[in-house]
């Protein structure tokens, strides 16, 4: 039997929508639940042509890709990535790390290997799922610096673009490894509230195939913040988490080079993708959060104390107005846990 969500109609999406009812819909859509069928008619449009925009938006993103190349003039490359982040979620910047650059961050992962106590102190095995784990990075040379971080000049330049006059800080910074045999996730968003409140920011530290499971994406979706946006955007959310699929065209890099940054917003749907190529794939993960977003998010909560404990040190010298980039020169350099 079809899943009744999945078949259902644009106006039942809607209702849906509603949060069991605690949002009065019709005073999002004023006159789409009156009795005048030309009313009912106009909300139940208006759904439908935002759900094709959704599948259009979706079928360009995929279909288009998403990768922004990193030559060309500076201002016009953070147009291009930020405006691409805006309209499909994800941008991918291939070549943003340079080769040099990704050497010297697995030198130091490696580095932090080796210190097996420090390192099993801020492993954590219990907030990923399906053979995924992470290790929170500590605030010490070299992690302590940005561009370590995959947080260049670049990158820096479009989270501000991105955030436009909202002020924005680091949440937290860890190696993310999915081992090898490990399945699918299932579709999930980071965040359960509206776009552009936190973004991951991934650096490819191997060359990514389709077999090391890459991240797959729902493009386009998301709960707008824009009030005559949020009806249709917060229906669609609810149709992907019931249905555990996208509605449009998801996309599943093929290939993802050494070196390329991906950044995605984190009320995005998506999912880590099974790895079986019998080799583990690690990815270099920070989350960057607006405002105080990250301490009312709270997701290092549940992680192992030591690593709380980092956290809140790269929150210190890395958060608002601006990823810290002025006081963190002036921060005392600490070189052991």
């Amino acid at each position: 039997m079809a899943n009744p969500v999945c078949s259902s109609s644009p106006e039942q999406l809607c209702g849906g929508s509603g949060g069991a009812g605690r949002v009065d819909m019709a005073a999002w859509l004023p006159g789409a639940f009156g009795s005048s069928q030309r009313a009912a008619g106009h909300g139940k449009d208006d759904l439908k042509q935002a759900l094709d925009s959704h599948k259009h938006c979706a079928s360009q993103c995929a279909n288009g890709g998403v990768k922004v190349s990193v030559s060309g003039p500076v201002d016009s490359v953070v147009r291009q990535a930020a405006d691409m982040l805006r309209r499909c979620g994800v941008v991918q910047l291939p070549e943003a790390s340079n080769p040099a650059h990704v050497d010297s961050v697995e030198r130091a992962i490696a580095g932090l290997r080796s210190k097996t106590k420090a390192y099993t102190a801020l492993l954590d095995e219990v907030q990923l799922h399906d053979g995924r784990y992470q290790v929170y990075l500590p605030f010490l040379k070299p992690f302590n610096t940005l561009d370590i971080l995959g947080a260049n000049k670049l990158v820096l330049a479009i989270l501000q673009d991105y955030f436009g006059s909202s002020d924005f800080g680091i949440d937290h910074a860890s190696v993310l490894t999915a081992a090898s045999p490990s399945g699918n996730q299932s579709l999930h968003p980071d965040v359960s509230y509206f776009k552009g409140l936190a973004v991951s920011v991934h650096t490819a530290l191997q060359d990514i195939t389709l077999n090391m499971g890459p991240t797959y994406f729902c493009p386009c979706t998301g709960e707008a913040m824009m009030r005559d946006e949020w009806p249709a955007s917060a229906a669609i959310k609810m149709a992907v988490l019931r249905c555990k699929e996208c509605l449009g065209q998801s996309l599943a890099p093929q290939h993802t080079p050494r070196g390329t940054v991906t950044i995605y917003d984190g009320a995005m749907f998506h999912k880590g993708l099974g790895n079986d190529s019998g080799n583990p794939r690690h990815i270099l993960k920070l989350e960057v959060g607006t405002s105080d977003f990250p301490q009312r998010r709270d997701y290092c909560a549940s992680a192992p104390p030591a690593a709380q404990k980092q956290v809140a040190r790269f929150r210190k010298a890395f958060g608002p107005p601006r990823m810290g980039t002025v006081v963190a020169e002036s921060l005392p350099i600490k070189t052991e846990l």
